[in-house]
């Protein structure tokens, strides 16, 4: 995205990514107090895409699950931020890592992950915000992009495929999250 007032792509992606995150429940922001009845931690995130080789809204999605998963508080020292240091204490999060999953249409074939040059072809747009409650999927939140519509079939065979795709997912970017923690 150029700099600048952004533009409808990035509030829209945003917008999806919050959405995803915060009716997850992944955050629990009841243990954000920074001193209790006085102050409490602000979460930013920002996210940088570098090349949007297609499906940045699931890449977004996942970079940001990623960073809050291997986030921890910066140190405290006298009720002062020490800013440039860190403590070993992570962010309060639950089981709950919002993952987001988009179905492109492309005449009468729906696709997952698609390349750039198929979503510039695809008629519709479904963006779903899974997570899972131990083995139970959730759906989080769903955002439709794109003029075009879905049939209620169409909705139901991504349903069919929702579960399976997003525990394949979900094990991915867990095992790689692990890594990243050591």
């Amino acid at each position: 995205f150029e700099s600048g007032p952004p533009k409808i792509e990035a509030i829209e992606l945003a917008r999806i990514v919050d959405r995803g995150i915060r009716e997850s429940g992944f955050i629990d922001f009841k243990k954000l107090n920074f001193k209790t009845g006085e102050k409490v931690w602000a979460i930013l995130l920002d996210i940088f895409p570098v090349n949007d080789a297609g499906n940045l809204l699931d890449a977004a999605s996942i970079a940001a699950a990623t960073a809050l998963s291997v986030a921890v508080f910066p140190e405290i020292e006298d009720d002062k931020i020490q800013f440039g240091k860190f403590s070993d204490k992570k962010l309060p999060l639950t089981e709950m890592m919002p993952l987001a999953l988009t179905f492109h249409k492309i005449g009468k074939t729906i696709i997952l992950d698609p390349v750039t040059e198929e979503e510039e072809a695809s008629d519709v747009r479904l963006t779903i915000s899974t997570s899972f409650n131990k083995k139970n999927l959730l759906i989080n939140a769903m955002q439709k992009g794109k003029s075009a519509v879905l049939s209620q079939e169409e909705v139901m065979s991504i349903f069919d495929s929702l579960p399976e795709q997003a525990k394949k997912l979900h094990e991915l970017v867990i095992e790689k999250i692990k890594k990243l923690k050591g």
